[in-house]
């Protein structure tokens, strides 16, 4: 897909008059079809936003992937994405510790996803591993503590994946900080990431308080 094609793609798929993003992201959850469709169970505010996320998490993902590791995986929607985007179907393996979301990975796209969490299991080895929303939240008692963490979690995304890792982060620049969750200065990291990985990509480009981050390597 070249440069044009990918433009002409990304401008359909986030087509603002979409009646059906537009379904979804009216879903209150009363209504049956809220946790199959709505964005706001795996924490997005509009399903376009879910999308610019995909894009952001496979920058350089190409038809010659052949499998994906899907960690935070929700409804396996990323599945779906990439099959529609990229006209291509690598092996997919999803892993969630939210028994409900990998019920409705299987029920909405038919993918049998792992339940538990990533540190613990045995995770497969996958061309390509992403990470969407793991890292959002406080999970240790201090921020050095938090850091920490997330460098050790990093490493096990990394010596997981055989081409590229990528996940997103907070960031606390001009950003309204609430109570549990994690932020992150992105020039922090990007130094960090760079003095230890080398090939390190920051995406700050579609949300003020969101970035995603992709370690290449090769």
């Amino acid at each position: 897909m070249n440069n044009k094609d990918t433009q002409q793609r990304i401008a359909e798929i986030l087509d603002p008059a979409d009646e059906t993003k537009q379904l979804w992201d009216n879903l209150a959850p009363t209504d049956a079809d809220y946790m199959m469709h709505s964005p706001k169970p795996i924490g997005y505010h509009e399903t376009n936003e879910q999308l610019f996320l995909f894009q952001n998490l496979l920058a350089g993902f190409n038809p010659q992937i052949n499998s994906i590791l899907d960690i935070g995986c929700g409804r396996a929607d990323l599945a779906r994405f990439i099959a529609d985007f990229y006209d291509t179907t690598p092996v997919y393996t999803g892993i969630d510790h939210n028994p409900i979301m990998t019920a409705l990975a299987m029920e909405k796209h038919g993918q049998q996803v792992i339940t538990g969490a990533f540190e613990s299991v045995s995770l497969p080895t996958a061309d390509w591993v992403v990470a969407s929303g793991v890292f959002t939240q406080r999970r240790c008692e201090t921020e050095d503590q938090d850091l920490q963490k997330l460098f050790n979690d990093i490493a096990i995304l990394y010596n997981t994946a055989n081409n590229a890792i990528a996940f997103n982060l907070l960031s606390p620049i001009n950003t309204q900080h609430h109570q549990g969750f994690f932020y992150v200065h992105p020039g922090l990291i990007m130094d960090m990431l760079i003095e230890k990985y080398q090939s390190v990509i920051v995406r700050h480009n579609y949300s003020k308080d969101v970035y995603t981050v992709t370690i290449y390597k090769i």
